[in-house]
């Protein structure tokens, strides 16, 4: 039998438990299209610059805009981006890309050194001497996800940036690894694939298949440990499924709804734990727990798993 799951106590501590931003996310999935109140909240992270910053990413409290920020907001974004409201947004955000593309890296920095000035975990610690953190050792994370906005959004940017170029770097990148070691760039990866022309994407699916292959665990025993799981890449049955198979998915619907089951009085909280989150990240910590829960709730309902 299928499982699938209800999800009106949890929903009703997601609404009032998570913060107001993935609240107005929810009502978007669930309930209406409720655009404008996600706009509204979405405008609350947006700086004069027209990047985004203010803790939208919860692991960083830096209020100045980021590139990494940014591409969460876009990724909200591009669900809306019919709208007049939401294209304002995305516009200004373009202009904020182009002023912070680095030209040496031929792309993007996660963040900036201030991020030191404020609370952060400590894989977002800015290191002054490579200048960088210790998540830029991946190109991909966040330039290729910047890309793919930067492609799909290619009217509202100036000459500035050569995107066929920046394709083309892109594409080399990945072509030129033997060894996956970072999941979250191939997420950005992924985000790229869904953007580009049928050329470009025949030369990413062979690196994205073995990227895959090699970081997707497949062992369901430790699939409550903060590891890449088959819906990771696959969070909605319409995607490329990069040699997952369906059995695999199955599964990880599974897991999902016995999760939200076992977390209905409360919300799921992130497989990484809270070690990280004392004193000062203490909200950062109950905001994943919302983001998360709601996450798990949209790759369900995109599999037709939730009891309407």
């Amino acid at each position: 039998m299928i499982k699938s799951c209800k999800v009106v106590i949890i929903t009703k501590n997601l609404k009032k438990r998570a913060r107001p931003i993935d609240r107005a996310r929810f009502e978007y999935h669930f309930n209406n299209d409720q655009t404008e109140k996600l706009i509204k909240e979405l405008k609350k992270y947006q700086n004069k610059d027209g990047g985004f910053g203010n803790a939208l990413e919860p692991d960083f409290r830096l209020p100045l805009s980021t590139p990494m920020a940014t591409s969460i907001a876009l990724r909200y974004l591009k669900n809306i981006s019919n709208n007049d409201s939401a294209r304002e947004l995305i516009k200004k955000s373009m202009l904020y890309l182009e002023e912070c593309y680095n030209k040496n890296r031929k792309g993007w920095y996660a963040v900036r050194k201030e991020v030191n000035d404020y609370p952060h975990t400590p894989w977002w610690h800015y290191d002054e001497k490579n200048e960088m953190t210790v998540i830029d050792k991946n190109w991909g994370n966040p330039s290729a996800e910047l890309l793919a906005y930067l492609v799909r959004y290619r009217l509202y940017i100036t000459q500035q940036l050569d995107l066929d170029l920046l394709i083309d770097q892109a594409v080399s990148n990945i072509e030129v690894k033997e060894k996956y070691e970072s999941e979250n760039e191939i997420y950005c990866y992924l985000k790229l694939y869904e953007e580009l022309d049928s050329k470009n994407k025949n030369k990413l699916i062979p690196h994205l298949k073995t990227a895959v292959e090699q970081l997707v665990e497949y062992d369901q025993k430790k699939w409550e440990q903060y590891l890449p799981l088959p819906l990771d890449f696959v969070n909605n049955p319409a995607k490329e499924s990069f040699g997952i198979k369906e059995s695999a998915i199955e599964s990880n619907l599974d897991f999902y709804v016995d999760l939200i089951e076992k977390s209905k009085d409360t919300l799921v909280k992130p497989p990484w734990g809270k070690s990280f989150y004392q004193t000062e990240l203490k909200d950062a910590y109950q905001e994943w727990q919302g983001n998360w829960t709601l996450k798990i709730l949209i790759i369900l309902n995109n599999y037709n798993r939730i009891e309407k």
